[in-house]
């Protein structure tokens, strides 16, 4: 995506924040990145750091391409990216990317970042060892912590950075954008959970295998009126299309979105999912839906610990429908 444009034009404050810290030549230490589900989060701090190492006394105006390229791909040897979303942080994972950090720099630039993705995610161990990396950093070394929870953080680790909040485009105007992009409305009605710019949703609906996921949790929302139906299409669909934690975090992303707006369905309030009523009343008449929501929202989180994901799923749909209410209908 193009950062600096999203920056600009829908993200005024922590714009106006980045351009004056790199034209004073004032970096912050350590940064904590907030924002909501869909907010770019992680490309921003990728973007941010490339400005970070290789500005020129002009914000935002990077002159070295390879370099640039090879720090956006997270092939640099002065950038450390720990994605927590993707796998476990552990304890040795901190331990290692003080180490490397305290040594000198790899690249001809000078300047060492480091990105914490999800930090909410990490353990106490991990905690403890990041804190004490931000109560000793290192002589031009920059953190970029990110977080969609900020309320999960240790007040000790929120005192040590300096907080950036990003907000969200409404989405109703973002739909708006995408559709006149040439996006589907249905499409930019559900992807605008994901993505917080209108060309990000014009660009995933031409990735085949985030439209493959995106398809399999509709069709899978679509069986809930029959517990028999529904437990054979995650039986001999959903457990053979969904084989890595990536996707399974995707997948598990579509279902939640769906949930919590199907509890505004059930409450009358208003929802953005206005293309896809059908399978919002069906959730809306769980008798426990506040409840299924947690369930997902924990199978989700247990993805990078699980190492067996066709157990994961089916045990989180039985979790969900398998109570006496879906009982009576394979009576």
């Amino acid at each position: 995506m193009n950062c600096l444009n999203y920056l600009q034009n829908y993200q005024n404050i922590p714009y106006k924040i980045f351009y004056n810290a790199l034209k004073d030549g004032k970096i912050f230490h350590a940064y904590l990145f907030v924002g909501e589900m869909g907010t770019p989060l992680l490309d921003i701090a990728k973007y941010l750091a490339a400005n970070i190492i290789l500005n020129d006394k002009e914000p935002f105006n990077i002159k070295n391409e390879s370099a640039f390229n090879r720090i956006i791909s997270n092939n640099f040897g002065d950038l450390i990216v720990l994605d927590t979303k993707e796998n476990p942080v552990k304890i040795d994972d901190i331990r290692a990317l003080e180490d490397k950090f305290s040594k000198t720099s790899s690249e001809v630039f000078g300047k060492k970042v480091y990105i914490i993705n999800a930090l909410e995610n990490l353990g106490i161990d991990s905690t403890n060892a990041l804190l004490k990396f931000l109560e000793e950093p290192n002589e031009d070394t920059y953190g970029i912590l990110i977080t969609e929870n900020e309320s999960q953080l240790l007040p000790t680790i929120k005192s040590r950075v300096q907080t950036i909040h990003f907000s969200r485009i409404n989405q109703e105007v973002l739909i708006e954008k995408a559709v006149n992009l040439g996006s589907n409305l249905e499409n930019a009605e559900l992807l605008s959970f994901f993505y917080n710019d209108e060309n990000s949703i014009l660009e995933a609906q031409s990735n085949k295998d985030f439209v493959a996921i995106q398809k399999l949790a509709i069709d899978t929302l679509s069986k809930v009126n029959s517990y028999n139906e529904l437990m054979n299409f995650v039986y001999n669909n959903v457990i053979k299309i969904v084989k890595d934690k990536i996707n399974a975090r995707i997948y598990f992303d579509f279902i939640i979105t769906f949930f919590k707006e199907a509890l505004k369905y059930k409450y009358n309030k208003d929802t953005i999912l206005k293309n896809y009523d059908n399978i919002l009343k069906d959730l809306a008449s769980l008798d426990s839906l506040e409840n299924s929501i947690l369930v997902f929202m924990n199978s989700r989180n247990e993805i990078s610990y699980n190492l067996n994901l066709n157990l994961l799923i089916i045990h989180t749909f039985e979790s969900v429908f398998g109570d006496t209410k879906w009982i009576t209908i394979l009576m």
